[in-house]
């Protein structure tokens, strides 16, 4: 059945995708943040990889030639270890915490690069079968590893490069992911329509992405874009601590 939940989720993908595509960021914090808004706090975080793996895969398929695979393939290997042992905790976690982390995180990863003066891309060289575990970790804990994203930057990896490497490593990862929710037990089948309708609208998303990303102002939409995750964690915050307190 196709309610207003199924709606917003497919919706957000499709945008999600086409930031992907466009910025090669952006994608997994607008998932993020509109799974926050309809799903129950237990589900975010697992759905959260099933409806990005469209999207990485779509990145895979467009750059498969600029893929660097010296990177990908130590990166999948830590992810497995990092993306079973955070599937771990994360199923025995309160659902107050973790929409206090998960908020937390959003709010971090979406203001924290743009104040002046903080370093934010850690210098860290290889292996990168160390940032595939702590990534992934992360990942699987909170939604949002981070790490890759800033360290692939310090690389000399062009635009191109980046985008399908990342692809290439994110979907690697998202299967571990997925595979370590259900394995200790969560549900995904109460979601499979929504999750093949996201899956197939972001190759739609990511196609858009690459046609349009030359003609959009790109500070207006990161404005917009900002407030909008800002909001919502805000909203998945002051639901924890109210659940905490309660």
């Amino acid at each position: 059945m196709i309610d207003a939940t199924f709606v917003i989720i497919v919706a957000g993908t499709f945008v999600a995708s086409l930031f992907n595509a466009a910025f090669s960021a952006g994608g997994a914090l607008i998932v993020l943040a509109i799974t926050s808004t309809v799903l129950p706090v237990q589900a975010i975080v697992p759905i959260h990889s099933t409806l990005l793996i469209g999207s990485t895969a779509t990145r895979i398929l467009f750059f498969w030639d600029y893929i660097d695979w010296t990177l990908v393939r130590p990166f999948i290997a830590g992810s497995l270890a990092g993306a079973f042992l955070g599937a771990r905790i994360y199923v025995e976690l309160p659902e107050a915490i973790i929409a206090v982390a998960i908020a937390l995180v959003m709010l971090v990863a979406i203001w924290l690069p743009g104040l002046p003066g903080l370093p934010w891309r850690p210098r860290i060289r290889h292996p990168w079968a160390i940032v595939g575990f702590v990534h992934s970790f992360l990942s699987t804990l909170f939604a949002y590893g981070a790490l890759l994203h800033a360290v692939i930057l310090h690389t000399k990896l062009d635009r191109r490069q980046i985008v399908g490497t990342l692809g290439g490593c994110l979907a690697g990862m998202s299967v571990f992911k997925i595979a370590g929710y259900a394995f200790y037990g969560f549900d995904y089948s109460p979601y499979y329509a929504v999750i093949v309708a996201a899956m197939v609208v972001s190759f739609a998303g990511t196609a858009l992405g690459r046609m349009i990303v030359d003609r959009l102002s790109e500070e207006r939409f990161r404005l917009v874009y900002r407030v909008l995750i800002t909001a919502s964690a805000l909203r998945l915050l002051y639901s924890g601590i109210w659940q905490g307190s309660a």
